[in-house]
């Protein structure tokens, strides 16, 4: 299966104003119509959601069938300048059905969580231009604020190094790359063993990683590594078998 997310502005030669002033194509309805009609069918879950202008959309399904959608809805006159922000393959679904948000932010249920807390590496790569397109429906000033203690009880693991041009104390930020390459820790680890600088500059330091895409945060602990101990062998046994011609 794969998940693609999309923003795309509705043509203002199709936009109308209504009696209480906010601005709707007149595509809205016909869009939102065979959605929930198609969607449903073709088992394609997610959520679509019009606001200042825009459509914004979340598809999950099967490979073919999303790509079919998304060929439809790039090629539709009522949706422009296209931006397809999310297209990656996933295992499960974090929409378990179909829905529609028309004005307000998209959702601010339990599922939409979910989907903001699994693509928030993709969120903070985001340039300037980007979040303030998507802001009407994510807010990312609320992302990008990454709170304290939200790696407690978290495994780090880097998928990549950064620039260390760039860093302010580039040993101590090496020495936790080195770390963080080798396999999964848990952040209280990384405090606790005092290495890397206060809790407040771990903190930090894993921030940045984040915000720059390379850092995977996972649940629960790493597994132990089994130290297995080799057994002195037997002077006995080793006679033995030195009688009986076996070595």
């Amino acid at each position: 299966m794969k998940c693609i997310a999309y923003v795309s502005r509705a043509p203002i030669c199709r936009a109308l104003i209504s009696n209480n002033s906010v601005r709707m194509p007149t595509g809205l309805s016909d869009i939102i119509s065979a959605s929930s009609k198609h969607n449903p069918k073709a088992q394609i879950t997610g959520i679509i959601s019009y606001r200042e202008g825009q459509y914004f959309q979340i598809l999950e399904g099967s490979d073919l069938e999303i790509d079919t959608l998304m060929a439809k809805i790039a090629a539709d006159p009522r949706h422009e300048d296209l931006w397809i922000f999310l297209n990656e393959s996933i295992t499960e679904r974090i929409f378990p059905n179909w829905s529609v948000s028309v004005f307000n932010f998209v959702d601010k249920g339990v599922f939409f969580d979910n989907f903001i807390e699994s693509n928030r590496a993709v969120f903070n790569i985001f340039n300037e231009q980007q979040k303030d397109r998507i802001q009407p429906f994510i807010d990312i000033k609320k992302i990008d604020a990454v709170p304290d203690q939200y790696y407690q009880g978290k495994n780090l693991r880097l998928i990549a190094w950064p620039d260390l041009n760039n860093e302010s104390d580039p040993q101590m930020v090496m020495n936790l790359c080195i770390k963080l390459t080798k396999k999964p820790y848990p952040f209280n680890f990384l405090v606790d063993s005092g290495e890397f600088g206060t809790h407040q500059q771990v903190t930090q330091m894993v921030r940045e990683f984040e915000k720059s895409g390379i850092l995977s945060v996972t649940d629960g602990e790493p597994l132990e590594e089994k130290v297995v101990s080799k057994k002195k062998p037997s002077k006995f046994y080793g006679a033995i078998k030195k009688f009986l011609g076996m070595r």
